[in-house]
């Protein structure tokens, strides 16, 4: 799919840490997912905020659940934007993933796309999840972690699809 801008000449960047190994972690409930995944990264990484962590969510729930999907830009300054927020009551987690880094502005930051069904609807949906206003229900979620050591992931602007996106760097010592 060509994007806007002009190609990358480096289409990929690749980190590596040798010793990452998955913890299991229970995160409470009603905590937002920002603030459980942002509280295990921080344990993970021994206090250290800029450690990227990944997870792999298992099962659990959200109550609500606040999440969109990617659609068309109308406007054509990107390929893809986003729908307008969507809010569920409360839904199953079947499965997903979340990468824990650094936004644009410095502030801790969790992208995540999961998918669920949602009891009341009697249907199965998923999308990008907004962390902030999603919060855990009341069994609170099951996910793999996995801390990254020295590598930390921090949002860049990205000219080929002026979007911003996670990239993976050294943390600072």
């Amino acid at each position: 799919m060509p994007h806007p801008g002009p190609v990358a000449p480096d289409r990929f960047t690749i980190a590596r840490h040798e010793r990452a190994s998955p913890a299991r972690v229970h995160l409470p409930a009603g905590v937002t997912l920002l603030d459980a995944l942002r509280d295990t990264a921080s344990a993970l990484g021994g206090g250290q905020e800029e450690q990227a962590v990944v997870f792999t969510l298992i099962h659990g729930g959200f109550a609500p659940c606040v999440h969109c999907l990617a659609t068309a830009d109308p406007t054509g300054h990107t390929l893809a934007t986003y729908t307008p927020w969507q809010t569920r009551r409360a839904v199953e987690v079947l499965g997903g993933s979340a990468t824990f880094g650094i936004s644009v502005d410095g502030a801790p930051m969790v992208h995540c796309h999961a998918w669920f069904s949602d009891p009341d609807a009697g249907t199965l949906a998923g999308g990008h999840l907004d962390s902030a206003a999603t919060v855990l229900g009341p069994r609170g979620l099951v996910v793999l972690a996995w801390g990254l050591g020295a590598i930390s992931v921090r949002q860049t602007s990205d000219a080929e699809t002026n979007h911003a996106v996670f990239m993976p760097r050294e943390c600072r010592a």
